[in-house]
């Protein structure tokens, strides 16, 4: 071949990282059907069963299945193995998919949608309620298998002592959840005001009987989502709570809804496990998380890190504690009430 006909030859375009044609392709392909967009979009904030997935969309499990496989194969979508059901939630998006979601997440739901989705998150609830008003006994033994609070407790005291030193307000302290009472009785003894709040009666018993009597602390018996949206505290704590939550990342968005400007949320929290009875002995509705899958929604609800920790595995499960702030304003936003 002369040295003009090489030279006339087209060049091979690579499958390179440079080369983001095929990619772009791809994702046109998976989302490029209305069904699939939608999923998407309401795997926004929330992860979900396909038996979920097939309510809110009114469509029958083969074909919902061939959905999700052409999204999970382009990379849209990660799924995961609880028990029986798998969950499906999006993935970690490169910056062709970034782009995509962000046009997705701008358009919003339709309100059927929205209130079948509604309807998902109060039978979640509904169920974690009733398993701790039926089985409160069986569930404080079997979380002491699990985790008990001491192994978190000084981590998140150093966390909320960090604060206090760096300046945070110390009037008001809400904990949801209180469990056995003793890390409420701490935070009671750092703020003016402390607050245990809790949907199961017999939990909220079991931490008022906990508290000594010089403590300053009040107790609600409601779901924390139906807090009214009040920036009133000056620091949360959600200890082994989330995975108990109908939505993790509704529950970030209400944490900063009724904490003020500079606040602190310190999370206490399960990684990511296989251990399945632990759904079954103590109610939880999530098998723990990713790090990056609770960085993520906290993010979303305006949070930024101040510090995390990683606690030495026990019993196969292992502990995060992560405190996170809601940047302070130039305003104060101190609610009177």
């Amino acid at each position: 071949m002369s040295s003009t006909a090489s030279r006339l030859k087209p060049r091979q375009v690579g499958k390179g990282p440079d080369d983001s044609v095929d990619t772009l392709v791809g994702l046109a392909k998976a989302v490029g059907d209305r069904l699939r967009a939608d999923i998407l979009r309401v795997l926004y904030q929330d992860s979900y069963a396909v038996g979920e997935l097939c309510e809110l969309f009114d469509v029958p499990q083969p074909a919902l299945s061939h959905h999700l496989k052409i999204l999970h194969h382009a990379g849209l979508v990660a799924r995961r193995r609880e028990g029986n059901s798998i969950f499906y939630r999006r993935s970690t998006p490169g910056p062709a998919a970034a782009a995509l979601f962000l046009e997705l997440d701008a358009q919003p739901l339709s309100g059927d949608l929205a209130g079948t989705i509604s309807r998902i998150h109060e039978q979640r609830t509904q169920r974690s309620a009733r398993f701790f008003e039926e089985k409160a006994d069986a569930i404080r033994a079997h979380q002491a298998e699990i985790c008990e609070s001491a192994t978190y407790q000084e981590v998140v005291l150093e966390m909320v002592d960090g604060a206090i030193a760096a300046g945070a307000d110390t009037a008001d302290v809400l904990e949801v959840g209180p469990g056995s009472g003793t890390l409420l009785a701490e935070l009671a003894g750092r703020y003016t005001n402390a607050w245990g709040v809790d949907s199961s009666r017999t939990m909220l018993d079991a931490a008022r009987g906990a508290i000594p009597a010089d403590r300053q602390v009040h107790f609600s018996h409601q779901d924390f989502m139906t807090l009214p949206s009040q920036r009133r505290y000056d620091a949360l704590v959600a200890a082994m709570v989330i995975h108990h939550q109908a939505s993790p990342a509704a529950f970030f968005a209400k944490a900063a809804d009724v904490l003020r400007a500079g606040g602190h949320l310190l999370v206490a929290e399960l990684c990511r496990h296989d251990q399945e009875w632990a759904r079954s002995a103590c109610g939880d509705t999530w098998l723990g998380f990713d790090p990056d899958e609770l960085q993520a929604w906290a993010e979303r609800a305006g949070f930024v890190t101040v510090n995390a920790q990683f606690l030495a595995q026990k019993n196969g499960f292992q502990v995060q504690v992560h405190g996170l702030r809601i940047p302070p304003t130039e305003f104060n936003d101190r609610t009177t009430t």
